[in-house]
């Protein structure tokens, strides 16, 4: 018997424990190849004026590189957010070069122009520079690309408004993490960060998770997912979860959710685990003095 009570101990401790994946830490990989930096800029700029940036491109190989570049427009696909690229409908952005070459180990930096015409409506236009080079790799020639993302603001007046199209969450959860769902709006004419919070009303419950932001542009509904630090004891919650954004706005929904963490089904199962132990221990005890 005490071996049994021991292996339900046993049981109980194991299934309370927050298991996971454990992943190795390797090595990162070295980075190799086309790289072009800063990955991502944003920029405002007045109607009616011009403005010069420049951004780097890098050959790290050990072969002369051959850079082509270019310029495309992007736009994200609703709920995916997907990149899509297109040729540009105006010239707003030009390159100051359209051809580079490179040596091995070595960097340029490559200049461009922002012009806005007058009388441009404020809001936000989305550019990709991009830098292609052909590089043969075990006897196969292959062409590489890297981008870095241009935000352009026009300035003026900016309108930040949107909408919680709909928001989902678990509403039985056993685990650590409690997964929601949101498919955010943007309404406005130009992009905006938004950031994901959710909490749990009731007692012992855990503080939230650190906010994770995403950006959303104009015209766009964007699907993202979030989680909420699980409760200490099962039982019914309201969940309260949704997004700031950078302006202040805030956008929430509420859910019940039934929490019933992995300890409890476990304590429960060793319950009856134990009495159907002892019912069978009395029977038989029973058994014995009848038979005496």
């Amino acid at each position: 018997m005490k071996r049994f009570i021991a292996l339900l101990v046993l049981f109980i401790l194991v299934a309370a424990m927050p298991w996971g994946i454990v992943r190795a830490a390797g090595t990162p990989p070295t980075t190799k190849g086309l790289l072009i930096t800063p990955l991502r800029k944003y920029t405002a700029v007045d109607a009616g004026s011009a403005q010069t940036s420049s951004f780097t491109v890098s050959n790290l190989t050990d072969r002369p590189l051959t850079v082509t570049l270019s310029i495309k427009q992007f736009s994200v696909a609703n709920y995916t957010y997907d990149y899509r690229f297109s040729d540009p409908n105006n010239n707003w952005v030009t390159l100051g070069l359209k051809q580079v070459s490179l040596a091995p180990n070595r960097s340029q930096k490559i200049p461009y122009t922002i012009s806005v015409p007058v009388g441009s409506a404020p809001g936000g236009h989305y550019y990709t520079l991009f830098a292609s080079a052909d590089m043969a790799t075990s006897g196969f020639k292959s062409t590489v690309q890297a981008a870095t993302l241009l935000y352009l603001t026009v300035n003026g007046r900016f309108i930040q408004t949107g909408k919680l199209q709909s928001g989902s969450i678990q509403r039985l959860a056993f685990g650590n993490q409690i997964a929601y769902t949101l498919d955010a709006l943007n309404t406005g004419n130009v992009h905006y960060f938004v950031y994901l919070s959710g909490s749990f009303h009731g007692w012992l419950t855990k503080p939230p998770t650190p906010l994770t932001a995403h950006i959303l542009l104009p015209g766009t509904v964007r699907h993202m997912r979030g989680f909420i630090p699980a409760p200490v004891l099962p039982g019914v919650y309201r969940a309260t979860f949704g997004y700031k954004t950078d302006s202040g706005q805030t956008f929430t929904t509420s859910r019940y959710v039934v929490f019933v963490p992995p300890w409890f089904i476990a304590f429960i199962l060793a319950a009856v685990m134990l009495g159907v132990a002892l019912r069978s221990r009395k029977q038989s005890a029973s058994t014995k003095n009848t038979t005496h």
